[in-house]
């Protein structure tokens, strides 16, 4: 079971020559990234915030979401990213703290793999503020038909 073209879209991904339009639009960068598990970082910017300036939930959410997605990308081999990829069904976010967008640099989400079935893969992450944990995340995930060459020729730049 390869993992080799899984781990060259990861590695395009991180080296940020394959980005998503979410990914480009928030400014999210994949960091890290091992069998089952992917780290995402962004910058907590004030336009990122509510009206009392913490940053929106819906950013966190996103971003670990992100590393989620990552993460369950990793889990799959050569033969089935070429028919099929992991999208999100559910998410369940609980925030711990809020966020000043003026007092924190980082945003980074851990992500693992829990569990991956024939056709659901469940995955958890945590949310950090600059090393705090500020939220904890858990999605469920559903295989879907994808064409990995099709999104690389849309996504890639020149060199990808």
């Amino acid at each position: 079971m390869s993992h080799d073209f899984v781990d060259q879209m990861m590695q395009k991904s991180k080296a940020g020559e394959l980005r998503s339009p979410v990914s480009e639009t928030l400014d999210m960068h994949l960091v890290e990234f091992r069998r089952g598990e992917a780290v995402y970082e962004m910058a907590a910017r004030e336009e990122l915030g509510n009206p009392l300036g913490v940053i929106q939930g819906g950013v966190a959410t996103a971003l670990a979401d992100a590393a989620m997605a990552a993460a369950t990308t990793t889990i799959l081999d050569d033969e089935e990213i070429q028919k099929s990829a992991i999208t999100t069904i559910d998410i369940f976010a609980r925030f711990i703290r809020p966020v000043n967008a003026k007092r924190v640099e980082r945003l980074r989400a851990e992500a693992r793999v829990v569990r991956a079935g024939g056709r659901l893969v469940w995955a958890e992450a945590d949310v950090l503020a600059d090393g705090e944990v500020v939220g904890k995340f858990a999605s469920t995930g559903i295989r879907v038909s994808f064409d990995p060459q099709a999104y690389i020729a849309e996504r890639g730049t020149s060199d990808a």
